[in-house]
């Protein structure tokens, strides 16, 4: 994404401040069992995503029992259950649709086995009772919605049954929301970042911010690209270190809580459907109040992109984008992330991105930031923490570089937004971890 170059001191209200929050328990089950080796791996510490657990059952179920048929040699392994209860950040779906107040259980079985059967159980007076299921996803991953209360996830597999440790999970407030209601941006909470030309590294010579390019309807803030009315007929000339070429001049989308709204930690999330043109990316991502660097210091405010995208490649692996951006001396950008393979575990099957919404988010905590895709995470960073003030941006921009991709058939293409919001988890009991409980036991 794209940065102004001007250092602006802004003072800016902590509107939050937030400690380590989401609450996740792992459970080390030290038994050995047998089982089928399987060809897909346990996500790694940096990276690993997956579908949700209504996608999961549909495609999972096919992938675990074509595995389990190969005949394989059986081997002795461990299995680790993890259950991680979060604000409600996982809403997968076709259509828009308002956002629940109920938080998210995923659990989480390494090594996977896709297809195979996870249950969901509640603490009651009587003891521990079933009260969902669904199956595991390609990364060992199955998703719940439950009312609150006291939960732990189970397995069974090779004649053993294996159980996390139990979380417990309450209704969740946001501290900040917006779900795009009515046909207007609500102008008291966002502006249009209205600046030509930026930036530093990804100049768009070509074109502009101007509110005409995004609109709000069906429920959803819709992030477009137009043609400049103001300039129509006359050729722009651009040039990257990717490509040259000429192009029309280009309206563009850039939504900010610039100069209303400031967060400091916290989990942002938002319900989103990238477009699919190519030669423009979509994005949600955080700046510092008053897009302000201090040179070599990330903790002074850093850009973090949550997640980007930028459309149809015609190779079918489209993916997201997750970074964070800060400037040594010179404007001497210095980026950590990538992009995520892993996450097109979580598109339904024969899916692409411009298909369906999902929930893209990143728990920013005073030590590291965690992004996740409908509440699996693939990416983890403690390098670079921003401890500043940081505003929300939602775009749809066409940088110098990506120009030369773009078609008029595509120009008429947006992102959707069903919803943004940030959670403040100061209420909620801090991260427990609970280790080396044997839970497994032979079934007769």
């Amino acid at each position: 994404m794209s940065l102004t170059s001007a250092r602006v001191h802004t003072t800016a209200a902590r509107f939050v401040r937030m400690g380590t929050f989401g609450l996740v328990v792992t459970v080390l089950l030290l038994s050995s069992l047998q089982v089928v080796a399987h060809a897909a791996g346990a996500p790694s510490s940096k990276q690993g995503a997956t579908k949700s657990s209504e996608q999961g059952a549909e495609h999972g179920t096919k992938q675990g029992r074509k595995q389990r048929g190969k005949g394989t040699k059986a081997r002795k392994v461990s299995v680790r259950g993890t259950l991680a209860s979060l604000p409600p950040v996982v809403q997968p779906g076709l259509s828009p649709a308002a956002p629940s107040d109920n938080g998210s259980l995923v659990a989480t079985f390494t090594p996977a086995d896709p297809g195979r059967k996870v249950t969901l159980e509640r603490r009651t007076a009587r003891g521990w009772r079933a009260v969902s299921t669904s199956a595991e996803d390609t990364w060992g991953s199955a998703a719940f919605s439950p009312a609150p209360g006291t939960y732990r996830a189970r397995t069974t597999t090779g004649g053993r049954t294996w159980v996390t440790g139990s979380v417990t999970t309450t209704r969740w407030t946001p501290q900040f929301e917006d779900t795009f209601s009515g046909t207007t941006l609500d102008g008291s909470v966002w502006n249009d970042q209205k600046r030509e030309h930026e930036s530093v590294y990804a100049p768009r010579t070509c074109a502009r911010v101007d509110p005409s390019a995004r609109r709000v309807g069906e429920g959803v803030l819709h992030l477009g690209v137009a043609l400049d009315p103001a300039r129509a007929g006359l050729p722009c000339d651009y040039t990257s270190p990717r490509t040259s070429g000429t192009s029309p001049y280009l309206l563009n989308s850039q939504v900010a809580t610039e100069h209303t709204r400031f967060f400091r930690h916290g989990i942002v999330a938002a319900r989103i459907k990238p477009q699919r043109a190519k030669g423009m990316h979509s994005g949600l991502w955080l700046l510092p109040s008053g897009t302000k660097y201090t040179d070599g210091v990330p903790a002074a405010g850093a850009e973090i992109d949550v997640m980007e995208f930028f459309g149809e490649n015609g190779r079918g692996n489209e993916t997201i984008g997750s970074h964070i951006h800060y400037y040594e001396a010179g404007w001497d950008k210095i980026s950590l992330g990538d992009t995520f393979k892993d996450a097109r575990q979580v598109l339904g099957k024969n899916r692409s991105w411009w298909d369906e919404f999902h929930v893209f988010s990143v728990e920013w905590t005073p030590t590291e930031y965690i992004f996740r895709v409908d509440g699996r995470e693939y990416y983890r960073e403690t390098g670079a923490v921003s401890q500043a003030d940081q505003y929300l941006v939602l775009s749809n921009l066409t940088s110098d570089y990506e120009l030369h991709e773009l078609t008029a058939d595509e120009v008429s293409d947006t992102a959707q937004v069903d919803w943004v919001r940030v959670f403040d988890a100061s209420s909620q009991e801090s991260v427990r971890v609970t280790r080396g409980r044997r839970v497994a036991k032979k079934r007769a």
